[in-house]
């Protein structure tokens, strides 16, 4: 850092608030490029745009005072008293703001995660197997089905072709194809 630099003031302070509150509204930082010279020239020169589609919804009251605090000369930035003056603040009247509690709005949601929760377990828990539920129809449990296939397939694994090698053929014949084979080539 230079020794010699004055420092900054309040007006970095007010920058910061217009980069946060920038922020807070689009999701992104009003300056960014992959490129980190291309970033820094962009913030020097305080080139930012409301461009993206999260500012579609926004007041006009909001971009203007975002415009007002992102100004890269300090004098003509706005001071702590003219942003807290700004129709963006006074636009809410204070009996609105009372009443507005974000607590309460916490718990409704607390307590409807909750209950989504609840719901949600109770749904897939499991229902107890009984001998009815097992006749009428014994593939609708995966752990029976799945205990029904593993025992099937070792019954009748062996009719599974394995490969080119395996000759279905041969399970039907009252000889060895190793046999046969050995036959063939005695024969010739």
């Amino acid at each position: 850092m230079d020794e010699m630099h004055p420092g900054y003031g309040k007006e970095v302070d007010l920058w910061a608030c217009g980069v946060i509150l920038f922020t807070l509204l689009a999701g992104s930082p009003p300056f960014w490029h992959r490129k980190q010279m291309l970033m820094l020239r962009m913030i020097m020169e305080g080139r930012y745009q409301f461009s993206s589609p999260e500012w579609d919804d926004r007041s006009d009251t909001v971009k203007d005072l975002i415009s007002r605090l992102l100004v890269v000369d300090t004098a003509a930035r706005l001071t702590a008293e003219q942003a807290l003056a700004h129709p963006f603040f006074r636009q809410y009247q204070k009996e609105d703001v009372r009443l507005f509690s974000p607590r309460k709005s916490f718990r409704v949601l607390i307590v409807s995660v909750l209950a989504c929760i609840r719901m949600y377990s109770r749904y897939r828990r499991v229902r107890p197997l009984t001998r009815e539920v097992l006749a009428r129809d014994p593939y609708s449990i995966r752990g029976v089905r799945k205990l029904i296939d593993g025992c099937a397939f070792r019954i009748y694994g062996h009719w599974v072709k394995k490969g080119e090698q395996q000759n279905r053929a041969a399970l039907f014949q009252n000889t060895a194809k190793i046999m046969l084979l050995g036959l063939e080539d005695f024969e010739t």
